[in-house]
């Protein structure tokens, strides 16, 4: 015979609740929640903590032209990590070697938890046939992929969703790459 029982979930106040007892997002809620965190932005973060990076956007009329836009940088995320009292921690760690025992590529799995309990992992890698990686050091190849992990963990556990300034050197390789192996597979 199995014995069940019933276990009665704690009464949560609903003011400082996002969702809805049917899973539906109270929108008066979020949208303050995301006016809290711009603010929190605007105070805790300054000029140093971003980078100004030219990117290619369609414009209206759909052809591509060069835009300036501002991406957080480590210390950024390291701040906003700091105010949600975010703990970071490797999960997992692979590094791959040339002949010689240089770091070729390094690759980070890193979990993000708040206090609460909710966590996120996030994976990044770094290379050294990305621009500019082909001379520096085994560190920077290895901090690297450290740094892309750990701010896109952090950035998904909070819910901003951007995209740190880390990682925008190698999104931008990987879609030089992808256009270059899509021109040279149509030839």
């Amino acid at each position: 015979m199995v014995k069940a029982e019933l276990i009665e979930e704690p009464q949560t106040s609903g003011e400082n609740e996002i969702m809805k007892i049917d899973n539906v997002p109270d929108v008066d809620v979020a949208i303050e929640q995301w006016d809290a965190y711009q603010k929190l932005c605007k105070g805790l973060l300054n000029d140093t903590d971003y980078q100004e990076i030219i990117v290619k956007e369609k414009d209206e009329n759909g052809n591509y032209v060069k835009v300036k836009r501002h991406f957080k940088k480590k210390s950024a995320w390291q701040k906003l990590s700091r105010a949600f009292n975010v703990d970071t921690e490797i999960v997992d760690r692979e590094l791959e070697r040339t002949k010689m025992g240089r770091v070729r590529e390094a690759y980070y799995c890193v979990r993000a938890t708040l206090p609460n309990g909710r966590s996120v992992e996030s994976d990044a890698l770094c290379s050294r046939s990305e621009k500019g990686k082909d001379k520096v050091s085994d560190h920077t190849i290895m901090s690297t992929a450290k740094t892309r992990a750990t701010n896109r963990a952090i950035a998904e556990l909070i819910g901003a969703g951007e995209v740190s300034a880390e990682e925008m050197t190698a999104e931008k390789m990987v879609a030089q790459n992808q256009s270059k192996f899509l021109k040279e597979d149509n030839s």
